[in-house]
């Protein structure tokens, strides 16, 4: 093996990730959330730790309590969309990008808003009605979000 050959076999993990579909949203949840030029990367990060640390039955008692699935599509200032998925229903997973399951709730946002949105500076509902929050699929079940931020966003967002 010379020293610019991979140790393994890229189609051989390929083939691996997409036969077992546990490996493969585990393989994504490896993968770094932080996105430059998106200020909310830093929240979905901070999500995705504190659901992590979670013991096991707190993290099955917040499946329970949400029970969906979200999709954010954020908009930064240069107009630029990043994708993020929060799996509060199957997996409970923070991924960047679209998750393995259909989410039940499609989000769009621009980047400061989702920050005041989860730092509680804005509220779902005013921010519904104004138009700066777009959500497709089951409305009612944005109304959970608040619960989530309030459980594992940080205390005041300091982005």
């Amino acid at each position: 093996m010379s020293s610019h050959e991979p140790f393994w076999e890229p189609q051989l993990l390929k083939r691996a990730v997409l036969s077992d579909r546990s490996f493969s949203s585990t393989f994504t949840n490896m993968s770094d959330i932080k996105v430059p030029g998106f200020q909310s990367s830093e929240v979905f990060a901070s999500i995705k730790s504190a659901f992590d640390a979670l013991p096991a039955d707190q993290k099955a008692k917040l499946l329970k309590q949400v029970n969906g699935i979200f999709e954010f599509v954020i908009k930064n200032d240069e107009g630029k969309e990043e994708t993020f998925t929060v799996d509060l229903k199957k997996e409970g997973a923070v991924l960047k990008g679209k998750g393995p399951n259909k989410a039940d709730a499609i989000l769009s946002l621009k980047d400061a808003d989702f920050i005041d949105l989860a730092s509680g500076k804005l509220n779902g509902q005013k921010a519904f009605m104004s138009g700066k929050l777009k959500i497709r699929g089951q409305m009612m079940l944005a109304t959970k979000l608040d619960t989530v931020f309030k459980q594992l966003a940080p205390a005041k967002a300091k982005l």
